[in-house]
């Protein structure tokens, strides 16, 4: 783990689905459902958002495909765009990206696994594939790789 540099408000569920923008100029207006929320490393949520944001070019859509469409900046841009913002140091976000690309796998296999057992727990919009657990599972073990951890 990385030696914690700052201390912060972390939302601990930083995604598109967790916002609330404007549809004229796509400005954020709210951010949502904070009960993660804890205290920590800023990068954490940086990199748990990295783990929702699949690009076109990856194998599989993940979990929430919008940032697939055109128009939609990479995670390498959206990483670059935050440290250009915050001026913050970002040489720790391949740790917090893999760590978020776990935790979204865990969570998908939790909600598949409920519903396997019980139809009543499928969600609407149908039963995590086991491919998407499999492929963030892979992309986190890449990006773990690719860093050295």
């Amino acid at each position: 783990m990385p030696e914690q540099r700052e201390l912060t408000l972390v939302h601990g569920d930083f995604h598109l689905l967790n916002v609330i923008a404007d549809p004229a100029d796509g400005a954020i207006r709210a951010v949502l459902d904070w009960e993660l929320c804890t205290l920590g490393d800023p990068l954490a949520d940086l990199g748990g958002l990295l783990a929702y944001w699949p690009q076109a070019d990856d194998a599989l859509g993940g979990v929430f495909g919008a940032p697939r469409l055109e128009g939609f900046p990479s995670r390498r841009e959206l990483a670059a765009t935050y440290a250009a913002e915050t001026g913050r140091d970002t040489a720790a976000l391949p740790f917090w990206h893999a760590l978020g690309l776990w935790k979204v796998a865990i969570i998908c296999e939790g909600v598949r696994a409920r519903a396997l057992a019980d139809e009543r727990n499928a969600a609407s919009g149908g039963i995590p594939a086991a491919e998407v657990i499999d492929d963030l599972i892979t992309r986190a073990q890449l990006v773990a790789g690719e860093a050295g951890l």
